[in-house]
C-alpha cells in the first residue's frame, strides 16, 4: 500500500469481471490513476468512476464504498505498525498531539514512570509531568538529540525529541528517552560507601585473593571504550608492539600501562619516555644512554639510557610523532635487533623490551610529506588502537563525572552526595577539547571550591558556565522567520561553539574559525557576543 501523496487511486481499481461492463459510471482517463486518492473521494459522492486506458479499455471502478473501506483498512495497518514499532523500542517513548493530549505511549515508559497506557492515553501530558521538552520542542519547532533530563524526581534520561510535522505544519510532537537513573544512583551510592570499598581492596590485596582488573581504571561503558579494551587485552599477552593513536587527554597512558600490567612483563619495568618533552640536543643521551668521556660534561661513569632501563619491561614513547629524524633510523633497529649503541659506545647493548608507543599526530601524513620513517611507522603499526574522544562516548560522562568526585573526596576530605541537573546537563553538552584529562581536573575544582554537600553550577569553572548559559538561550530562542535571522544565529552558535573549543583563548578561536583575529571581534561585536561575555564576567 503507498503512503501519503503515494497513495493513488490504482490501489482503489474494483476489477470488472471478464466481459462485464460498469454500470452508471463517470469515465475518466488514466490521469485519475496519478491522483491522491482523497482528491477523488468529492466525485465518488455523485457516481462511481470507471477508469479507462488510453486506448479505451476498462481498468477498473472505483467507488465510495470501495475507497472508504479500503482507506479504514489503510488506517487499521498503520496503527497495527506503529503499535509493533512501539512495543519494539528500547526507549520509553511519549508522542502527544497539538493540543499536547498523550496519544502514544509504550510499554518502555511504563516501566521508566510507572503509568499505564489505560491512565494517561487520550488526557493531558501535564497532568503527570513538568518542564518537558516534548512540549517546548513542539511549540518552537525545533529537534533535540541526547539532551540531559530529568523529567521528574529521581529519574534522569538522556532524551531525542522530534515534532511532528505535515506540509510544514506541527501536529504533534514525539520523545525517546534512554533511562540512565540506575547509573547516577549506582555511582552515587559508590560515592557515600566509598571508605568501605577502600577497606575491601585493600584487604583484598593484603590477602592476594584476587588480582585487580589492569582494564578496570579505564572508566566507561560506550560500546567504543569496550572495544578498545577487548582489543587491548589480547594484545596485552603478547610481546607485539602496539600504536595508540587519539587526542590528547584520552587516557592513551592509562591504556598503555593496562596493557604492561596485564602481561607477562607485569612488575618489571614500565618506563615513559615523551618524545615531545626531550630537548633534541638530548635526546639521543636520554633514550639510548652515553659511555664514559662520550662529550663534555658526561658523568665519569657514564650513564643508562631509558630504553636500557625498561630491560625486561615495556617502553611506552609517548607522542612519537615528535621524534627527531636521525634517532628513528635506531629506534628501528632497537624494534629490529632489540641492541642499539650508548652515545660513544663501541659495543652493543642488548634489551628485553616490548614498545608501546603513542600519538596524537596523523602519522601517515607525516610519513607523506618525509617527516617520519615509513619502515619505522610499519613497525609501530603492528596493533592499532584508537582512543575515542570524550565529545564520542558522552554517555560516559556521568560515570566518570562520580567517580572522579569519589576519588577527590578522599583525597581532600569531602563529603560530597549530590550533583545538582544542571552540571550535569553542562557537562553532558560541552565538546571537552582536552577529553578526560579536562573532565578530571574540572571535577577536582568542584570539589575543592565546592561549599557544602551538593555540587551547584556556580562551582562551575567560568568557561562551562558561559557554555551552559549559551546552550539554555539557544533552547529558548524561537525558531527564526527569515533567512538572514537563520544565517546570523547559524553564524553566532559557530562562533560560540568555537569559543568553548578554544576555551575561551580568542587567538585561537580565530585560528579553528579560519579567519583573521580582527574579522572574529567583529563578528563578536556584530551578533552581540561581546556583550554577553562581559554580562557573565
Amino acid at each position: 500500500m503507498y503512503l501519503g501523496k503515494e497513495l493513488l487511486a490504482r490501489e482503489f481499481l474494483q476489477k470488472i469481471p471478464p466481459g462485464g461492463e460498469p454500470g452508471d459510471c463517470a469515465y475518466k482517463g488514466e490521469e485519475v490513476l496519478e491522483q491522491h486518492i482523497l482528491s477523488v473521494i468529492p466525485l465518488l459522492r455523485e457516481k462511481d468512476i470507471a477508469v479507462v486506458d488510453r486506448e479505451g479499455r476498462i481498468l477498473g471502478v472505483l467507488t465510495l464504498e470501495g475507497v472508504v473501506q479500503r482507506l479504514v483498512e489503510f488506517l487499521l495497518d498503520t496503527e497495527a505498525t506503529l503499535v509493533a514499532v512501539l512495543g519494539a523500542a528500547n526507549d520509553a517513548v511519549c508522542i502527544i498531539d497539538t493540543q499536547e493530549r498523550v496519544i502514544g505511549w509504550n510499554r518502555k515508559a511504563e516501566l521508566l514512570y510507572g503509568i499505564s497506557d489505560g491512565d494517561i492515553l487520550g488526557r493531558s501530558i501535564h497532568n503527570f509531568f513538568t518542564n518537558l521538552v516534548v512540549t517546548r520542542v513542539c511549540r518552537n519547532n525545533q529537534e533535540v538529540y541526547a539532551e540531559y533530563h530529568q523529567p521528574c524526581q529521581d529519574t534522569h534520561v538522556l532524551i531525542n525529541s522530534l515534532p511532528i510535522r505535515r506540509e510544514g505544519r506541527v501536529i504533534g510532537g514525539v520523545s525517546a528517552e534512554k533511562d540512565v537513573t540506575e547509573i547516577i544512583q549506582l555511582n552515587r551510592a559508590l560515592s557515600q560507601a566509598s571508605y568501605q570499598v577502600k577497606y575491601l581492596r585493600e584487604v583484598i590485596q593484603k590477602n592476594g585473593l584476587k588480582k585487580p582488573d589492569p582494564f578496570a581504571k579505564l572508566y566507561g561503558h560506550h560500546p567504543r571504550l569496550k572495544a578498545v579494551v577487548d582489543l587491548a587485552r589480547r594484545a596485552a599477552p603478547t610481546d607485539a608492539t602496539v600504536l595508540i593513536r587519539g587526542e590528547s587527554g584520552t587516557g592513551k597512558e592509562v591504556l598503555a600501562r593496562a596493557i604492561h600490567e596485564a602481561s607477562e612483563r607485569a612488575g618489571k619495568p614500565f618506563v615513559v619516555v615523551n618524545c615531545g618533552a626531550i630537548p633534541a640536543e638530548l635526546f639521543e643521551s636520554e633514550l639510548f644512554g652515553y659511555e664514559q668521556g662520550a662529550f663534555t660534561g658526561a658523568g665519569p661513569r657514564g650513564k643508562p639510557g631509558l630504553l636500557e632501563m625498561a630491560n625486561e619491561g615495556t617502553a611506552f614513547l609517548d607522542e612519537i610523532g615528535e621524534l627527531p629524524l636521525n634517532l628513528q633510523v635506531k629506534l628501528l633497529r632497537v624494534l629490529q635487533e632489540k641492541a642499539f649503541y650508548r652515545v660513544g659506545g663501541s659495543r652493543p647493548v642488548s634489551v628485553n623490551i616490548r614498545i608501546i608507543a603513542a600519538t596524537n599526530r596523523q602519522l601517515e601524513e607525516m610519513v607523506a610529506a618525509g617527516r617520519f620513517r615509513e619502515d619505522l611507522y610499519y613497525r609501530l603499526n603492528v596493533i592499532n588502537i584508537e582512543m575515542p574522544p570524550l565529545r564520542e562516548r558522552r554517555s560516559d560522562i556521568p560515570e566518570l563525572l562520580y567517580r572522579f568526585l569519589q576519588e577527590y573526596c578522599q583525597i581532600y576530605h569531602k563529603d560530597i552526595v549530590k550533583v545538582e541537573p544542571g552540571v550535569v546537563a553542562a557537562m553532558l553538552s560541552y565538546s571537552w577539547p582536552g577529553n578526560v584529562r579536562e573532565l578530571k581536573n574540572t571535577v577536582e575544582r568542584m570539589v575543592v571550591l565546592a561549599e557544602g554537600s551538593v555540587i551547584t553550577e556556580k562551582d562551575l569553572p567560568p568557561y562551562l558556565q558561559e557554555h551552559a548559559l549559551s546552550v539554555a538561550q539557544v533552547q529558548q530562542q524561537p525558531p527564526p522567520k527569515d533567512l538572514a535571522t537563520a544565517a546570523q544565529q547559524a553564524e553566532k552558535e559557530l562562533i560560540l561553539k568555537a569559543l568553548r573549543e578554544a576555551g575561551g583563548n580568542r587567538t585561537l578561536t580565530a585560528r579553528l574559525l579560519g579567519l583573521p583575529r580582527s574579522t572574529l571581534y567583529y563578528k563578536m561585536n556584530r551578533l552581540g557576543i561581546l556583550k554577553e561575555m562581559r554580562r557573565i564576567t
